[in-house]
């Protein structure tokens, strides 16, 4: 029996379950509120025979204890593991843990050591030039290791099996993807190469850039048992000492991140995306109470930055949730401060501070506190001139401002919004409904502090709307939904929208319960466009979507293969290369 299989056994879910969210009989199962999004009706259940837990609501997620508790204090799997193999009596073999992954440590240092000569090289030169251009000196190239993987798909390969490595165990290690005649190729070739280290300094993965316009731009390690991308912040393991003082700087990219400490910068790092996950939120969370968000100034960047906070402050709330219900007296703790830069338009950071470090520096200094980039957004989202833009205003903010715990601080943007709508507090009390500022509004339900965020309160999921209106208004794309399933879509009015509207493509057609969401989405404004355009944002909703769909599959997947003895690997591995394979395409598809 595997370890995981045996802390299955001594914990009972129901038990774990109810620390959390009260539970009722239903049945031989139980019920309860998910605590993972905001409802009124429970449709949590934990199934007693099966030991699995289900949300049949928006966020449609579900698992066993494992995936539960990884959830609930929005933690990894090995940490999970540790927590309750102690609740359960269970000793875990550390060295049995060290030794699989040694091997896969050692694939990366040579691996890393073998690109940094290829770049060294005369082969080199012209991602030398590259680096040369984008300002970046020889210092920082070893600092950072950066390193080249070469034209012909073979070499690392070959390197690594005269170091005494396997395919399979290269392959494991992410570094090796497989032809349709089922041989081996190098996953990286011809690209300038990021190693990718954990707290520890130690090399987990890799990214990989193009040095021309062949997509997709950006190539990530193949995720194994010790690189996870959405688990993974580049360059912390640098900026961490730095981070305790200053607080951490979050960007986007690699040479967002590099530039930067090459001018002094060090407790900038990078989320490798266009949004900072759950897992990376919480990371930061726990070494700074200070956190600066620096994402690309484009649109696609201002989008990542609202996504950011939201995970961001989903992160914060259940912290504070959690250690108000372990401490009976609750002193609450210091909030941390998030602050956010906006960058001079089409530059990205590496680009602002090449071109003037103390500009960097500026904007860093005079950073927005989140409550005034949010009230910033929201004003100039909203049109203020008219009685239904203010009313829409207030019923946005004002839940961002009664979540703030500290009661100064919502008298204080209280104000503010009613300066900013210019009516009186009186007024603006009496347009959302009398709500108290106050401590008490401090101590309401545990649930209901970890489960809703001022975010989720907005009520809207963006890209799921947007999917959903470009249907319902160009009835001619439903043809082209095919790649759309139900499983897409995690707000329970989108999904029930899209499986009415996909049998019936009419608003008369539709059930009266759903219909006046779908009028809403048939009035959303969308940008013009013609029907290729509308065509490919739907092909790239399609995308995200699935995406989305594939991560839960992943953390679905890291919980079985951690069940597994070692032995038994293998036997899986044709599973996790198909998922894997699946993600690429993804990742592949969203760059070309």
């Amino acid at each position: 029996m595997s370890i995981v299989d045996e802390i299955k056994t001594r914990i009972d879910i129901v038990d774990l379950v109810s620390n959390y969210v009260p539970l009722n009989k239903s049945g031989s199962n139980y019920r309860g509120l998910c605590p993972f999004h905001s409802e009124k009706t429970p449709s949590f259940f934990v199934f007693t025979d099966r030991q699995t837990w289900r949300c049949f609501g928006a966020c449609a997620a579900g698992g066993d204890v494992f995936s539960f508790f990884m959830a609930i204090e929005t933690i990894d799997f090995s940490e999970a593991l540790k927590k309750l193999a102690d609740v359960a009596g269970v000793k875990i073999p550390d060295k049995r843990s060290q030794a699989a992954n040694e091997y896969i440590y050692q694939i990366n240092k040579e691996a890393t050591e073998f690109f940094r000569e290829i770049l060294l090289s005369v082969n080199g030169n012209l991602a030398k030039k590259y680096l040369g251009n984008r300002g970046i000196n020889q210092e920082t190239i070893d600092k950072f290791q950066l390193g080249l993987s070469p034209r012909d798909g073979h070499s690392l390969k070959e390197h690594l099996k005269n170091k005494g490595f396997s395919e399979h165990q290269v392959l494991l290690a992410g570094l090796l993807t497989q032809r349709d005649n089922g041989t081996y190729q190098d996953l990286f070739k011809n690209r300038l190469m990021f190693p990718i280290a954990n707290l520890q300094g130690n090399t987990i993965g890799f990214g990989g850039r193009v040095l021309d316009n062949s997509n997709p731009k950006y190539l990530n390690s193949r995720q194994g048992p010790l690189f996870d991308k959405s688990r993974t912040i580049y360059a912390l393991h640098l900026a961490q000492d730095k981070s305790k003082q200053d607080g951490i700087v979050v960007v986007e990219g690699y040479m967002d991140a590099i530039m930067a400490h090459q001018s002094g910068f060090a407790n900038v790092v990078s989320c490798m995306g266009t949004s900072l996950t759950q897992h990376q939120a919480n990371i930061i969370q726990k070494m700074t109470q200070s956190v600066i968000l620096a994402l690309d100034p484009d649109a696609a960047g201002q989008e990542a930055t609202l996504r950011s906070l939201e995970t961001s402050w989903n992160v914060l709330q259940r912290s504070l949730a959690m250690q108000s219900k372990r401490n009976p007296l609750y002193v609450r703790p210091k909030l941390p401060d998030i602050k956010i830069v906006s960058l001079p338009e089409n530059k990205d950071p590496d680009q602002v501070i090449l071109e003037d470090p103390t500009k960097w520096e500026s904007l860093i200094q005079h950073a927005q506190p989140l409550m005034e980039f949010l009230f910033h957004s929201f004003a100039n989202k909203f049109d203020l001139s008219t009685a239904e833009g203010k009313s829409q205003m207030a019923e946005t903010v004002f839940p961002l401002i009664t979540s703030i715990p500290d009661s100064f601080q919502q008298d204080h943007y209280f104000k503010k919004l009613a300066q900013i709508l210019q009516v009186d507090e009186k007024t603006l009390e009496a347009s959302i409904g009398r709500v108290q500022r106050n401590q008490s509004m401090q101590r309401r339900k545990i649930r209901e502090v970890a489960t809703i965020t001022p975010f989720q309160q907005l009520g809207k999921d963006p890209l799921e709307e947007f999917c959903l209106a470009l249907l319902i208004q160009n009835p001619e794309l439903l043809k082209l939904s095919s790649g759309l399933r139900t499983e897409h879509f995690q707000r329970m009015d989108n999904r029930e929208a899209f499986t009415s509207w996909a049998k019936g493509p009419t608003i008369e057609s539709q059930q009266e319960d759903i219909k006046s969401h779908i009028e809403y989405l048939h009035k959303k404004t969308l940008p013009p466009s013609d029907f290729k355009e509308k065509t490919a944002a739907l092909k790239q909703c399609i995308t995200r979507l699935e995406e989305r769909r594939l991560r839960w599959i992943k953390e679905e997947e890291s919980l079985h293969i951690a069940g597994l003895e070692h032995k038994d690997l293998g036997n899986y591995e044709q599973q996790i290369l198909k998922t894997n394979s699946a993600m690429e395409a993804i990742f592949k598809s969203k760059d070309s």
